[in-house]
């Protein structure tokens, strides 16, 4: 984290008389309102700038924001608004990507955002304060948890298996996702689900025993099979994930019947044939020819 602090010291520096304030120094002011003001409301208008901020001076916030984040998660629980403020500015703390807003920031490296979620989850309690903001049921507060799981796990993919596995309910409180009404939040689920059963053949099993192929049956279902859209194609990886080496999950798919639903997927319309395939047609069938691979391979 040495560049963190150097790129911090530079950007910090002395403001002089008739100087706008560095950015260092907003963000220490915003940081101290949100610790020490009495007001829900300074707290929340704090948050709300330090979310504004995150994305061009993530450096800045995070280096100096991100314990006063988790306070707003652990004692605010009672505001939706700026809790969804707080899980919005660590996602973009954390953030892989770069983005547009600090393109001409020489203080940032590439693996910033990895960087920052090692610092976040050096303490798993962290992880499982972010978690229970799942079983909200307000949008902006379920949607912006499970963007910064997916990112946490996206950066530090082994880490956070291994603390979900001990969280307690931690995979049964994703797999409920996968329930959602709400479209967004079901699509948001899958990503994050296809993340974290990646190479753990531990979660896979869990994943696997919270009934995940009966719902990744009704949602691909209820898209249209192979001509449904990109939602189908993530149903199918997650699917494939689940299945792949995983010899444990294959006797449990064959036990439970699961194979003769595979077959609608191969159903091909007259008016498919005329008008050809589309794109996502094609990598729909492609991933499901391999999720019977997977099946048929005899290595397995």
């Amino acid at each position: 984290m040495e560049f963190l602090k150097s790129g911090f010291k530079t950007v910090l520096g002395s403001t002089e008389p008739g100087q706008q304030p560095s950015a260092a120094e907003t963000v220490e002011k915003l940081v101290d309102r949100v610790l020490s003001s009495t007001l829900l409301d300074d707290r929340r208008d704090a948050c709300r700038a330090l979310k504004a901020l995150s994305r061009k001076y993530r450096i800045e916030v995070g280096a100096q924001g991100m314990s006063a984040l988790v306070q707003i998660l652990k004692h605010d629980s009672q505001d939706s608004e700026i809790i969804s403020y707080a899980l919005d500015a660590l996602c973009n703390i954390t953030a892989a990507e770069e983005f547009e807003e600090e393109i001409d920031n020489p203080a940032v490296s590439v693996n910033v955002g990895e960087q920052f979620t090692e610092m976040f989850i050096k303490v798993h309690d962290h992880v499982t304060l972010v978690m229970v903001y799942l079983e909200e049921y307000d949008f902006r507060v379920r949607r912006s948890a499970i963007q910064l799981i997916t990112t946490l796990i996206a950066n530090k993919t082994r880490d956070l298996q291994e603390i979900i596995l001990v969280s307690p309910l931690g995979v049964s409180k994703l797999m409920d996702l996968l329930s959602d009404s709400r479209e967004v939040i079901r699509n948001d689920a899958l990503l994050l689900l296809i993340q974290l059963t990646k190479g753990n053949s531990n979660i896979q099993k869990i994943v696997a025993f919270e009934n995940a192929f009966d719902k990744i049956f009704e949602i691909i279902q209820s898209e249209g099979c192979s001509d449904g859209g990109i939602v189908v194609e993530d149903c199918l990886i997650l699917l494939l994930n689940l299945l792949k080496n995983n010899s444990s999950n294959q006797q449990y798919f064959k036990e439970g019947s699961f194979i003769q639903r595979l077959s609608p997927m191969f159903i091909i319309t007259p008016e498919t044939e005329e008008n050809g395939w589309s794109p996502q047609k094609v990598s729909n069938i492609h991933c499901m020819l391999q999720v019977v691979r997977a099946l048929v391979t005899p290595s397995n």
